[in-house]
């Protein structure tokens, strides 16, 4: 396998050459075998991908991966809900999160801990309404006022949201998915309503912890941002262009 894919030279190719593009590739793999099509790039591409060594920082580019990926497993009370909206609400996607994930990436210890629910905004207050019959701390896309007022930091509180169209997720069964990294970054830079009670420095550390440990792919990155009249918020954490932050 090693051998195929020429794995020592096409890593020491990348720390002198990345990003690079699918032109790049073709033409690295040239060097060993002239006639090499570009149906079989790109199925060496997708093993690169799936085997961990790569990832694709923006679409048609290519990077070492040399960070983690963000991919972290539901919690017990996570999978509770997602089994109930499931059966409730068999044909509609939704969200779930904790925000420990967020608070993670913090240089402080925070008490709050709450599971965030997302679903359309068609059936929003329904679905509040009934999470609110079986857990009594939900609470309806809150604002600082009520998070001051009736949320205690010291319970899990479940805060039921939006789900916007074509948000990037990860499908963890049916209908149940949990937020990519880079949905998580737009939220957390937007919060409004708000998903983690910390002031805007605060997350702003939080996010170039988010950018340092985990892989971003800034085509959905961008993407998410323009769906959620964020842009300009990325351009002033200079988040929208990757590894050289040009907008390739």
């Amino acid at each position: 396998m090693s051998n195929t894919f020429k794995t020592r030279d096409l890593i020491h190719f990348f720390k002198k050459n990345q990003p690079i593009t699918t032109q790049d590739f073709l033409n690295f793999y040239h060097q060993f075998n002239p006639d090499l099509p570009l149906t079989t790039l790109r199925w060496r591409i997708y093993e690169l991908k799936r085997q961990g060594i790569i990832y694709s920082p923006k679409r048609g580019l290519y990077a070492l991966n040399e960070k983690d990926t963000f991919q972290l497993k539901p919690t017990k009370k996570m999978n509770e809900l997602g089994d109930l909206l499931q059966e409730k609400f068999p044909y509609v996607n939704y969200s779930i999160y904790n925000t420990n994930w967020i608070g993670n990436l913090s240089n402080h210890l925070y008490q709050t801990n709450n599971i965030i629910v997302e679903i359309d905004a068609d059936i929003l207050d329904v679905v509040f309404y009934f999470l609110k019959e079986n857990y009594p701390n939900t609470f309806l896309s809150p604002e600082q006022k009520m998070y001051d007022y009736y949320i205690s930091p010291k319970e899990e509180n479940i805060i039921v949201t939006r789900l916007y169209v074509d948000a990037p997720l990860n499908k963890v069964k049916n209908n149940y998915h949990t937020p990519k990294i880079e949905k998580l970054i737009v939220d957390l830079l937007i919060n409004d309503p708000i998903i983690f009670p910390v002031g805007d420095a605060e997350i702003k550390t939080i996010i170039l912890n988010a950018t340092n440990k985990y892989n971003i792919n800034y085509s959905t990155l961008n993407r998410y941002a323009k769906k959620r009249n964020a842009v300009n918020l990325l351009v002033q954490m200079k988040l929208t262009g990757g590894p050289n932050q040009n907008d390739y």
